[in-house]
Parts: C-alpha cells; structure tokens; sequence
C-alpha cells in the first residue's frame, strides 16, 4: 500500500527590496534623490573650491594646470568606467593646460590705466570743459584739412 500524500510547497519569501509590478518604491526613490543631492553638494563644493584656488592662485605659473587635474581626478571617481579609457585622454588634457598655462606666464601683464589729473584753470569760466573738445572753426589747421577734403580730386593724366 502506498500512500500518497499532498504536501502544498513552501515558497521562500520575497526579498524586502522587491516590489510588485505597477507599485510604487519609496525606499527607491528616497535613495534616488539622496544620491543625486549628494553628487550635486560633491560638484558644489568643488565649484567653490576652485574658485577659491582661482583667486588665490592667479598669479602662480600652473594655474589652469591643478584644477583641470583635479576635475580629471573628480570625473575619474564620480565615473568609474573612466578607468577602461587611454590614459592619453587625461594626458592630454592636462599637457593642453600646462601649455595654456605657460602661455599665460609668458604674455605680459597688461597696463593699469591710471586717470590723468585734470589741469586747473586760470579762467575758469572761459575754458572749455577738458573732455569736450573744441569746434574745427577755433583752429584754422583743421579748417584746413576739411577743405582739402571736401574738395573734388582731380585725375592726374586723364584727358578730355
């Protein structure tokens, strides 16, 4: 005699992080939002560092060099895939900032422009202001040159 008996089968719970199709997951969404609020404080601060190193070092000889390492080195940890790609991509970058750099040492610094001081008058009612300048009928010279511009050219070796 052989007995048969019917025993349901045990099913294994499902995991807590799975949820049904069509609903809805909080847990999710709430470490979603945590890690982009995340990497947007990493780039924040990053943002004010470099502006800060800016600043400050605007006058050193690599100063374009140090932070393009440093964005080199922060896109190499936000983007791990980055590792697979040709170090010459990095190389590269950071060779084209050294040679702005070097660029940038080797141009010379550029002029303050420092305002005159104006020239004190002894009449001071009759003179004219310094920045306002003086009509072309006051100097014969410039009358001149109007003159002889306005006059019509004549050609030289043409006959009628």
């Amino acid at each position: 005699m052989s007995t048969t008996s019917t025993t349901a089968p045990t099913l294994d719970p499902p995991p807590d992080s799975w949820v049904a199709p069509g609903a809805s997951d909080g847990f999710a969404t709430a470490g979603l939002i945590t890690l982009l609020l995340v990497l947007l404080l990493v780039i924040y601060l990053y943002a004010v560092f470099d502006r800060y190193a800016e600043h400050k070092g605007s006058k050193t000889p690599i100063r374009t060099t140090i932070p393009t390492m440093l964005v080199i080195g922060l896109a190499y940890d936000l983007v791990p895939p980055l590792r697979d790609v040709s170090l010459l991509l990095p190389l590269t970058l950071i060779f084209a900032a050294f040679a702005y750099d070097v660029v940038l040492w080797m141009k010379p610094e550029p002029a303050v422009d420092e305002p005159l001081p104006e020239p004190e008058t002894a009449a001071g009612e009759n003179a004219p202001p310094v920045n306002e300048t003086t009509a072309a009928k006051e100097h014969p010279k410039a009358e001149q040159a109007v003159a002889n511009l306005q006059a019509p050219v004549e050609e030289k070796g043409a006959s009628a």
